[in-house]
């Protein structure tokens, strides 16, 4: 019982669902734009190209070692057979695709204050669209709740990114529900080579967990596969107010429980982490990255740590 509150009826306690009319499309995309300009200046420095171009290689030949060169890059049977040192060349894949997965399931428009989750994918959406643009990669997005419910195929340039930003603030969902492994499992049909997918969501799920493990795993094998998850830490703390009404926006189930009860207060954070934690071991088992954001802070800042420290992983 408190398992499934805490994976989707703890929605209600971050403040009920924003006003899901979108905004001014134009005006949103700008402020996106002023909102992520510092980051992808920051980002134009060498982060991006470090973390990304490179980590997709080809080989291409071997060739006789030179003292002073990194003897990881020695290729031992081709020295085995000719009797001294060759290394491996490689040429790397400078045409990048960049995917975006964004969830706009019903608890996207819910948050725990002024902005919603759906707001934060939309911030983190633009400074990874914007980031790519810069480097003239090209960028897609995938719009997703139970079904997928908005396609832009990949293009390069900052006029490609702002239509793509245009039809993502300007999209009204169909769907309510979550089945991430339904846009995971699109996306492994229609892409050719290999791209570096992005999932942003909650990952609140209303599909057998199983069905995502597995679209997962058929992802992750073929891409670089990194999970952006949206969390509001304050809904962690049942407040004490006595009988409260939980409300899920995805499947409209409600149900009563006694917050006034020490027990159930703790019990109900205890399957929150639990659930959490579940969540997070998956994405491990997959071989997927995560990167956790608070809504309640800044996403940009969240991004940018993400880049240095898989920069740091890199070198």
């Amino acid at each position: 019982m408190f398992r499934d509150l805490s994976r989707r009826a703890v929605r209600l306690l971050t403040g009920g669902a924003k006003d899901p009319s979108p905004p001014d499309p134009l005006r949103e995309v700008r402020r996106l734009d002023l909102r992520v300009r510092g980051l992808v200046n920051s980002l134009y420095i060498g982060e991006y190209s470090s973390v990304f171009h490179g980590r997709g290689m080809e080989f291409s030949h071997v060739r006789a070692y030179a003292p002073g060169e990194d003897v990881r890059m020695i290729d031992w049977r081709v020295t085995a057979r000719a009797g001294t040192p060759f290394v491996r060349q490689f040429v790397e894949e400078r045409d990048l695709q960049v995917v975006l997965l964004v969830d706009v399931s019903g608890s996207a428009r819910l948050g725990p204050g002024d902005k919603s989750a759906q707001e934060v994918a939309w911030e983190l959406a633009a400074g990874l669209a914007f980031a790519a643009a810069r480097h003239n990669d090209r960028v897609s997005l995938v719009l997703v709740s139970d079904r997928v419910e908005h396609f832009v195929r990949a293009g390069a340039g900052t006029k490609h990114v702002t239509r793509l930003l245009t039809e993502m603030v300007s999209h009204i969902p169909e769907g309510r529900g979550t089945d991430l492994g339904v846009g995971l499992d699109w996306l492994g049909t229609s892409l050719l080579g290999r791209a570096s997918i992005f999932v942003i969501s909650d990952f609140l799920e209303t599909s057998p967990e199983s069905r995502l493990r597995d679209a997962l795993m058929r992802v992750a094998a073929r891409h670089d596969l990194v999970t952006l998850r949206l969390l509001t830490p304050a809904t962690a703390e049942l407040p004490d107010v006595g009988w409260v009404e939980m409300s899920d926006p995805e499947t409209g189930h409600r149900s009563f429980i006694d917050s006034s009860r020490p027990k159930v207060r703790e019990e109900y954070k205890r399957s929150l982490l639990r659930a959490q934690a579940d969540t997070a071991a998956l994405l491990g088992e997959v071989g997927a990255e995560l990167v956790d954001v608070d809504i309640a802070s800044d996403p940009v800042a969240a991004l940018t740590r993400f880049f240095r420290i898989r920069l740091g992983v890199a070198r």
